[in-house]
């Protein structure tokens, strides 16, 4: 699904807009932090904004389920044999990071997504001996230090289309998850969880993979795309931010009777129309409708 996104230098105008004057710098750095402020306020006012929603297999080990792990979730291939989960298995020959689907055993290696010569496949064979072209399934020639997520080629063994290959994102804030993949023709029951200061803290005695469902953590720096950040923002939160850092900014330059010509309501209002817009797209019906399992229905998102 894309999502609309709006320029920096759309949010920057609509800020300068609103305080009536142009920014130079250093005050167009400053205005920059005011607007990143904004983006993480939005951002935690709500669980569920779409964008940042996910349902991706995890490992639970030793009781928890981490908040960051070093796995791929492989899917879409038409060999549907290779999709899952591909936790870390050391390194491949060229030192790259190497990844192994294990069978439900947890022990038995079906498929590896290793490197050599930093270009990527999977493969049946082992992840320290250059195969012969047959034996892979996808292969990307793409050169790289990580698994890319697209760019992949179906080979001879291998069945149309190619795969994504995602790495897992950090989990701001736990969901809910299943003992098995969901919307796959099956019924998982739903597990119980809280998270504290080691992870997910799973409440059922489990092992091995799990789905979860759980936001994303915002991990961009938004800016004018240099030093790393990201120029595309959010279009729901592009009135938001320029509110906030308009009001911000001119308190900072308050007169002497603490007049702010940018009242505290107004920026509460289109903080409110965000969040009614999640609200009529259905998101939270939806989210209460897809996690129901066998055993009931998560209601706790009304």
């Amino acid at each position: 699904m894309a999502f609309k996104t709006t320029t920096w230098d759309n949010v920057i105008g609509l800020t300068e807009a609103r305080v009536g004057l142009e920014f130079e710098a250093p005050e167009l750095g400053r205005v920059g932090f005011l607007l990143n402020s904004a983006a993480k306020y939005i951002y935690d006012e709500n669980r569920y904004w779409p964008r940042f929603l996910v349902l991706e297999p995890r490992t639970v080990l030793r009781g928890y389920i981490a908040t960051t792990e070093d796995s791929y979730n492989v899917y879409g291939a038409g060999s549907t044999e290779v999709n899952g989960l591909y936790v870390r298995n050391g390194n491949s020959s060229d030192g790259n990071p190497a990844y192994t689907l294990y069978d439900t055993d947890g022990t038995t290696a079906l498929y590896n997504l290793w490197s050599f010569t930093y270009s990527w496949g999977i493969t049946s064979t082992a992840i320290d001996i250059l195969p012969p072209l047959t034996a892979y399934k996808y292969y990307n020639p793409q050169q790289s230090s990580t698994p890319l997520s697209s760019g992949w080629t179906t080979l001879q063994t291998g069945v149309a289309p190619s795969p994504i290959v995602q790495a897992l994102s950090e989990i701001d804030e736990y969901i809910g998850h299943w003992d098995g993949a969901k919307w796959q023709g099956g019924d998982p029951s739903r597990m119980a969880a809280y998270p504290d200061q080691n992870g997910i803290r799973v409440t059922y005695p489990q092992e091995g993979t799990v789905y979860v469902a759980f936001k994303k953590t915002l991990v961009d720096t938004y800016g004018d795309g240099t030093g790393g950040s990201v120029a595309a923002i959010p279009s729901e939160w592009a009135e938001y931010m320029a509110y906030s850092a308009a009001r911000s900014y001119r308190a900072s330059q308050a007169q002497p009777d603490g007049f702010n010509p940018i009242a505290i309501r107004d920026v509460d209002n289109v903080l409110n129309q965000a969040l009614i817009k999640v609200g009529k797209q259905g998101v939270y019906d939806t989210l209460a409708n897809q996690f129901k399992t066998r055993f009931g229905m998560d209601i706790s998102i009304r």
